[in-house]
């Protein structure tokens, strides 16, 4: 997904653009990646409509802060807009107004979406923390199986809930792991 552009600009600060969406999901900068087609501004578009703010679709350009932060914002020839297949380049700001855009936001987690494949084990469980590397940061990442009847967008609203409840809740992942093992010994699973 990376483009291979990256450069030192001044401060010591890289740059890149990567091609996917960027909102403000629940105060968090979510980074929607996946191949052309698969979803990225449909699901950007219904979150948009739920209350999340764009900041970025199609091209992301992203530095990283000297506090070691991952900066997003839109290229200014593409800031507001977003192209919605079947309909064309919409506005955001134009139709939803201000309070559905921001310039730029921190990114707090990248969610690659991918079309269902039966023959993939994706992960049910959520116990393992998965990274994603933008300029040598680690960040948190989630992939999403998409396919028709399931809704995407809620799921990744619950993912930005669920990086939320993490942060704030630490020691809920070791309670969960817990549970599971568990049930898996009553049920006489090693």
């Amino acid at each position: 997904m990376l483009r291979d552009n990256k450069t030192l600009q001044n401060q010591n600060k890289f740059v890149t653009t990567i091609h996917g969406t960027l909102l403000e999901i629940k105060s968090l900068g979510i980074l929607i990646i996946g191949k052309s087609g698969v979803g990225k501004s449909d699901n950007a578009l219904e979150l948009i409509t739920n209350g999340a703010k764009l900041i970025a679709d199609d091209v992301v350009e992203i530095k990283v802060e000297q506090t070691g932060e991952i900066l997003g914002a839109a290229p200014d020839k593409i800031k507001d807009l977003m192209e919605i297949r079947g309909l064309g380049i919409i506005n955001v700001k134009d139709l939803f107004g201000n309070q559905h855009i921001l310039d730029n936001i921190n990114i707090d987690m990248i969610i690659e979406l991918t079309q269902w494949d039966s023959d993939v084990e994706y992960d049910r469980l959520g116990i393992e923390e998965n990274k994603y590397n933008i300029l040598g940061v680690e960040l948190p990442y989630l992939l999403l199986p998409v396919k028709p009847g399931r809704n995407t967008a809620t799921i990744i609203e619950l993912a930005a809930r669920n990086q939320i409840f993490k942060l704030t809740n630490p020691k809920n992942r070791e309670k969960i792991s817990e549970q599971l093992k568990n049930a898996d010994s009553s049920r006489g699973v090693k």
